[in-house]
């Protein structure tokens, strides 16, 4: 005989030897979990976020009639309820759950700039891969641990923004403004950054590995342990830059101003820089330069 799937479960959270909650529903089954969700008499603002988003989770021990009730939550008006929905469902490869999650991504923009419009800015570990965003306004957002891979982000606004720990692999922030954003421990490989301004930025062990930032701006930004080998930094501007222990083995450029930058144990192994301003750049002993390289002279030693 087929489970039930009204009945309560050892995971539910039935009230032994009380009286039902709330219009005498028993807190078990899946008419439970909607209880618990807010779907029914008793509002969903009768609940925390993390109570509903808690119900959503159990949901999935119900089958299709669970998987419908998190299609359901898709479109709800909160942002975390929906994204979290987003996040529950994406594993699922049935038809009809792939075709919500299409229309889901179709919205994403807009719900996204809805939020931020009405004053919204934690959208800390949202899933937002491959959203199309150009010219987006997102300026102090609170994007950390948020997933934008190959997220298209042409000319989008995001100074002063927390992104850090976000994914931005192969994300295209060409012409984008990040000056003053947080992008500590981001994965920005293989990005599209070319003319992008992130002055005052901070990358502190950003990964920067293959990332195009042609013609981009980071003066006096801290990239102090950032991986940027293999990256394109023709024409980037690097002025007062913190590189200590940056990773630049690979780089590729054609001219870079490094003027004032701090190169102190810096990795530049296999780096031409015939063609870099280094005019007061700063190095000690553990700076790595390239075999050959001779401009001392240009540079400021820190002393031990």
């Amino acid at each position: 005989m087929p489970e039930n799937p009204n009945q309560p479960k050892d995971y539910d959270a039935v009230i032994g030897g009380n009286a039902p909650a709330y219009s005498g529903l028993v807190l078990g089954g899946i008419e439970g979990v909607k209880q618990r969700f807010g779907v029914g008499d008793l509002p969903s603002h009768s609940y925390s976020i993390e109570q509903r988003i808690a119900a959503l989770n159990d949901a999935l021990n119900y089958g299709k009639s669970g998987l419908q009730l998190v299609i359901q939550a898709l479109n709800d008006a909160e942002w975390h309820i929906h994204q979290a929905a987003y996040s529950l469902l994406n594993p699922y490869s049935e038809n009809y759950v792939k075709q919500a999650l299409l229309q889901y991504s179709s919205r994403l923009a807009k719900e996204l700039l809805k939020c931020y419009e009405i004053g919204e800015r934690n959208f800390q570990g949202a899933n937002l891969s491959g959203v199309y965003l150009p010219w987006a306004v997102l300026s102090e957002a609170n994007l950390s641990k948020a997933n934008l891979t190959e997220a298209y982000l042409k000319q989008a606004y995001l100074s002063g923004a927390d992104l850090s720990e976000a994914n931005l692999s192969k994300v295209n922030l060409t012409d984008g403004e990040l000056s003053e954003a947080n992008l500590n421990g981001a994965n920005l490989s293989q990005a599209y950054l070319n003319k992008a301004n992130l002055t005052q930025a901070t990358l502190i062990r950003a990964n920067l590995r293959s990332a195009d930032l042609s013609d981009a701006n980071l003066g006096n930004t801290n990239l102090s342990e950032a991986t940027l080998s293999w990256t394109n930094l023709s024409d980037t501007n690097l002025s007062g830059a913190n590189l200590s222990g940056a990773n630049l083995v690979g780089a590729k450029f054609t001219s870079l101003d490094l003027r004032g930058a701090n190169l102190s144990g810096a990795k530049l192994t296999g780096v031409n820089l015939d063609e870099a301003n280094l005019d007061r750049a700063y190095y000690n002993d553990e700076t790595d330069f390239p075999i050959g390289f001779r401009a001392y002279t240009q540079l400021i030693e820190l002393l031990q």
